[in-house]
């Protein structure tokens, strides 16, 4: 829930030298979600857990601030600027290293012919990730991100949750239907290849969502904006990522799966990956119940299987404040399982 402070901007004929120049209204929005949460943290190959009070089991805390203006024809300028936090230690960014506005920063317009954005904005295939299953963006707790984004060396999606030096298009809603391409420039000197090339599709219909999306990573451009979430696997220097998913919700229970196939370049050889996910999210009072199961074959310079699932419970107490408990089992094959578990609770602000 955003709480805007509004200034209105008169612009006057004389001020431009024009007659016929109307006014223009400009919003700036300020707002963001602290996530923290309490339990036990133990990795696959940990000799045990590790008790901890920490941050983002359901969504990475963030800060952000926006801006938009009026323009002629109907149209509306923005400017994006968020930046992730660690509330439990009052750290900013996601860890040593990370870009300072990692989770958005842009400049763009909006009419009926889509949105246009420039700079770093969310990478392609994490929405349909993020919509496809029941834990959302839970970098704490949910499977399918675990498996895409957090897989450390077994080849997860390279680029991080977003792209820097992008160029992005949404399409207007058509019949349910929005569409995404995003062009991301590799910047390296005499090498126009070097490049991230993706989008996605998302469809949405009563109670049935659809979605498709894909990139492709180019050698040079997979390393090429500093953080550690840019890399993936190590060594990586290229990749060709598909990700199919779908939601339905039948009122009783809402029931989420994907399918993802990663095909990453190393500097010692191929990591092919294939991530199977389902889940689903259950009313139980005025919450509720949740859980999801993903499961990973790795071939190629990488060889084994992956195994997470997770089981919660999210109790919203309005549109500000929630509370959820989770724990998950995840198992790497020729590393080790762990356990994580924990209750938390979300500020949006």
């Amino acid at each position: 829930m955003k709480r805007s402070i509004r200034n209105t901007i008169l612009a006057t004929s004389a001020l431009f030298g024009l007659s016929g120049l109307a006014q223009a209204e400009t919003e700036a929005s300020f707002y963001g979600v602290l996530d923290v949460w309490a339990g036990s943290k133990e990795l696959p190959g940990d000799n045990d857990g590790t008790a901890k009070l920490d941050a983002g089991g359901m969504t990475t805390s963030f800060l952000g601030a926006k801006v938009t203006t009026t323009l002629p024809n109907g149209m509306i300028g923005m400017a994006v600027a968020e930046s992730f936090l660690r509330p439990d230690t009052g750290e900013d960014r996601r860890y040593s290293g990370d870009e300072f506005f990692a989770r958005n920063a842009y400049v763009g317009v909006a009419g009926d012919l889509g949105t246009f954005k420039a700079g770093r904005s969310t990478a392609p295939m994490f929405v349909p990730t993020l919509i496809s299953n029941p834990f959302g963006g839970s970098f704490g707790f949910a499977p399918a991100i675990q498996h895409s984004f957090l897989g450390g060396n077994n080849g997860p999606t390279a680029g991080d949750s977003a792209w820097s030096n992008a160029l992005s298009y949404t399409s207007p809603n058509m019949g349910g239907v929005t569409a995404n391409v995003m062009y991301a420039f590799g910047e390296q000197e005499g090498d126009e290849s070097a490049n991230r090339v993706g989008g996605h599709l998302v469809y949405r219909g009563g109670g049935l969502m659809l979605t498709v999306a894909g990139h492709r990573i180019e050698e040079g451009a997979i390393d090429s904006n500093g953080g550690v979430g840019e890399a993936g696997a190590l060594g990586a220097v290229e990749q060709d990522g598909l990700l199919a998913g779908a939601s339905y919700d039948l009122g009783v229970v809402k029931v989420f799966a994907s399918y993802q196939q990663l095909d990453t370049g190393t500097s010692t050889g191929d990591i092919d990956t294939d991530t199977g996910q389902a889940g689903v999210s259950i009313p139980v009072g005025k919450g509720a119940a949740l859980a999801s199961y993903a499961h990973t074959d790795y071939s190629g310079d990488r060889d084994t299987k992956r195994k997470t699932w997770t089981v919660g419970y999210d109790y919203p107490f309005n549109e500000t404040l929630d509370v959820y408990v989770a724990y998950m089992h995840d198992d790497l094959e020729d590393t080790g399982d762990g356990d994580t578990y924990g209750v938390g609770s979300r500020f949006k602000f």
